[in-house]
């Protein structure tokens, strides 16, 4: 009876073994599919990101653009609107003078329709046949000094009235000069008064478009700040549990984690329309995707994996409180509790996380606190 029993135990276990092995080795490939799932949607997101970065430029600087355009169209309009004021100035003045030589003309014109009408009614007079007449010479001396007036006269009056023509034409050449261009400026400040209108226009909408990129930068930013004070936590947790060695692990000055040009230094930085100020923890160095990026000194490895905002990031104890961190990597090249020296390739630049391009953002931390990067690189 008790054999059987066993018996009857032995084969229910047997058949209980059977049934759950499979159940738990299938529930482990779908967790394990399930969480190639989610960092391939993550991938997916990152790649999206890019993409749309790549597109859209900065708002901010779609914005300063515009400003400069709308101020250089501002300003040739002024300058149209000025020579416009100058021409139509000139035109007024040049019709008071024109109207001033018609007048001084049309008294000459007069004058010298009266000596014609003089002439037509007395006759042509014979200057030979008047000093003829002559009583004595006496007489005849009086004669020979009216009539010199007289053909001086005609003379003068004459020469006169062609240079009040010449005047004359020559105001309504300067006249007719001036309308024409004040024609053309005027087309001008139309077109320039149009072009104003649309740099307006595009001004506006690049500054609804940088307040709204303001705003999701303030909150990156928040976030950001909200990551970095967790950070100056875990470290500072670190060091008091032990995990961090107050013993220096390093090996001498520090090396550059990658080169290139600094595209944001540390410290404070202004915005340059808004004016507002944030504050940069690191270095922004410039790179291209897939960059080697490097230890700056020797240490241990005690954070590699995703860290918000900063995307792919990689921290490395050396000691004495001194901890580095490399962010925003496109991969990383090293685990948690690796040894590593200086130099040695740790992860490969990107622009995971809060980033505009491909680049290496490089902290220093003294006990969990931020600092000037550049005191340490040669």
């Amino acid at each position: 009876m008790l054999k059987r029993e066993i018996i009857a135990v032995f084969i229910a276990a047997t058949f209980f073994l059977n049934l759950v092995a499979p159940v738990g080795a299938a529930s482990i490939e779908d967790k394990q599919a399930e969480l190639e799932s989610i960092q391939q949607q993550l991938y997916n997101k990152d790649v999206e990101r890019e993409n749309a970065k790549q597109v859209v430029a900065s708002a901010t600087d779609k914005l300063l653009e515009a400003q400069s355009q709308l101020s250089e169209a501002q300003h040739d309009l002024a300058t149209v609107e000025e020579e416009r004021e100058d021409l139509e100035d000139k035109i007024s003045n040049n019709t008071v003078a024109l109207d001033r030589k018609k007048e001084q003309v049309d008294k000459r014109v007069a004058v010298y329709r009266g000596r014609l009408k003089d002439i037509y009614i007395n006759g042509q007079i014979n200057y030979l046949d008047v000093l003829l007449g002559a009583k004595d010479f006496s007489d005849f001396s009086s004669r020979m000094y009216l009539l010199k007036k007289i053909i001086a006269n005609d003379v003068n009056l004459l020469a006169d009235l062609k240079k009040k023509k010449a005047e004359l034409e020559a105001a309504q050449e300067v006249l007719a000069s001036n309308m024409a261009r004040v024609k053309a400026v005027h087309s001008e400040v139309s077109s320039k008064q149009q072009l104003v209108a649309q740099k307006t226009m595009e001004r506006e909408v690049a500054y609804n478009d940088a307040v709204a990129e303001q705003s999701r930068l303030d909150e990156e930013y928040n976030e950001l700040m909200a990551t970095s004070q967790r950070i100056s936590d875990m470290i500072r947790n670190m060091e008091s549990g032990g995990t961090i060695s107050s013993a220096s692990r390093g090996s001498g000055s520090f090396v550059w984690p990658i080169y290139g040009e600094i595209t944001s230094p540390f410290g404070w930085r202004t915005h340059p329309i808004f004016g507002t100020q944030k504050f940069h923890s690191g270095l922004d160095i410039a790179a291209d995707y897939g960059d080697p990026v490097v230890a700056a000194n020797s240490g241990t490895v005690i954070y590699a994996d995703w860290m918000g905002g900063y995307g792919n990031a990689v921290m490395i104890d050396h000691g004495g409180g001194l901890v580095t961190l490399y962010g925003h990597n496109n991969s990383l090249a090293v685990y948690n509790g690796q040894q590593v020296a200086k130099g040695q390739t740790i992860a490969y630049a990107g622009s995971t996380g809060y980033s505009t391009g491909p680049h290496c953002h490089f902290e220093v931390r003294i006990h969990g606190e931020v600092t000037d990067p550049m005191d340490y690189l040669p």
